[in-house]
């Protein structure tokens, strides 16, 4: 939908085609994932007009607070953030759905693409036929059927080459945030939410059980919960975990249970793509480079869009366009990609702390995993290039001041004899 607000001044005509039914995609009930916007991404919003009717349901966002379990103990690392808030997902297209609507932009909804022509320009549609294109954005999610049909098309990369790999499962619900369970993640009097990530269960520590929590205000107080975990565990067993790390802040296990069958299970998968583009076919957000978000995946997707349509603006050839923006910034996003798998695979520590401590020191930007896409002034090539750039230097440092010590150890002894 941002996509499409953003292009209707370049084309004739512009047309969305949703799998969903109306219904389903402006589902109002169940549960619903917060979600919270960067600067980039909200300067973006407020571009097509959006932004004041977003915020209008909104809580305030402390940052991360992240509790590692070590030996047995529990670790608390905080890194807070001011100035920014998180949003119902449901409420943020609610919004945009009314914004495109008035733009005159056409949605079929129940849509069914079937093919795609990619050297005639043409897609086939269950109810619609053969509809020509100019442009062709394939935004169609993480499972992508756009991307399925390009990998097939290409002549280049190999079909196996556009692949997913699988990282773990997921659970999600939502509690009212009351009593000891307010108190634990509500944020306080002065915060009204913030996430908290607990790293494992003391009473099953072999078992992998990730929980994430983020505490709204607006419309009502609820805390929305994700549950991370290793595949297998098997529903009965998942729902035994959860009533003992939170059976303990609830009141009603009746309760409880009614609120965790209310809930939604999914998986995490990581998208690997060459290339975002064929043609005049280009993929856009979790269909390109989709992977385990930690708030970071719909800003990447917005802002990727609002870089594309700068890229376009300066191109008479649509193909021409799309070959330089997989260049440029599908390149950035593919490095991103690959952070983002080591992060989910929980094998960014060294790299963190090795990165935050040289931005303490004033030599490199904040980690992105701790708010480093939360600059004002952040667009993806630039931010990718120091990224890139601070990964090097905070590696010589980390190494550096080992060495340095032993050297100085060896000055100091020397001096002495």
């Amino acid at each position: 939908m941002v996509a499409s607000w953003l292009l209707k001044d370049h084309f004739e005509k512009i047309m969305l085609l949703e799998r969903q039914s109306k219904e389903s995609f402006l589902q109002k009930h169940g549960f619903t994932f917060p979600i919270v916007f960067t600067p980039a991404s909200i300067k973006i919003l407020q571009r097509i007009g959006v932004w004041e009717e977003i915020k209008s349901e909104r809580s305030e966002f402390f940052g991360v607070v992240i509790r590692k379990r070590l030996m047995g103990k529990e670790f608390k690392i905080v890194s807070a953030q001011e100035g920014v808030y998180s949003h119902w997902r449901n409420h943020i297209i609610a919004k945009l759905y009314e914004r495109v609507v008035a733009a005159n932009i056409d949605i079929h909804f129940n849509a069914r693409v079937e093919d795609i022509d990619f050297a005639r320009n043409e897609c086939q549609e269950a109810a619609l036929g053969t509809l020509p294109f100019d442009l062709l954005i394939g935004a169609d999610g993480i499972y992508s059927f756009t991307r399925g049909l390009l990998a097939k098309a290409h002549p280049i990369f190999a079909e196996e080459d556009f692949s997913l790999t699988f990282l773990d499962e997921w659970y999600a619900y939502r509690l009212p945030a009351r009593g000891a369970l307010k108190e634990k993640f509500g944020g306080g009097d002065r915060f009204h939410a913030f996430n908290i990530f607990v790293d494992n269960l003391a009473t099953a520590p072999a078992t992998k059980f990730r929980i994430a929590t983020t505490s709204m205000r607006q419309p009502s107080e609820k805390i929305s919960i994700l549950v991370k975990h290793e595949a297998g565990l098997g529903p009965q067993r998942l729902k035994e975990l959860n009533d003992s790390y939170f059976g303990q802040f609830f009141d009603s296990m009746e309760e409880l249970h009614a609120e965790w069958d209310a809930g939604v299970a999914g998986k995490f998968d990581q998208v690997k793509a060459p290339t975002f583009s064929l043609n005049s076919v280009l993929l856009l957000g979790d269909a390109a480079h989709g992977f385990e978000s930690a708030g970071d995946l719909i800003n990447m997707g917005i802002t990727s869009t609002a870089s594309f349509l700068e890229i376009l603006d300066k191109h008479e050839s649509i193909p021409e366009a799309l070959r330089q923006y997989d260049e440029t910034i599908g390149e950035s996003l593919r490095f991103y990609a690959d952070f983002s798998l080591r992060r989910s695979k929980e094998s960014i520590s060294f790299e963190v702390a090795s990165i935050e401590f040289a931005a303490r020191l004033g030599l490199a930007n904040r980690h992105p995993s701790l708010f480093g896409i939360y600059q004002d002034d952040f667009e993806i090539q630039k931010y990718m290039r120091a990224y890139q750039r601070d990964i090097l230097v905070g590696k010589l440092l980390a190494f550096s001041i080992p060495v340095a010590l032993l050297f100085l150890k060896k000055f100091m002894r020397k001096r002495r004899e």
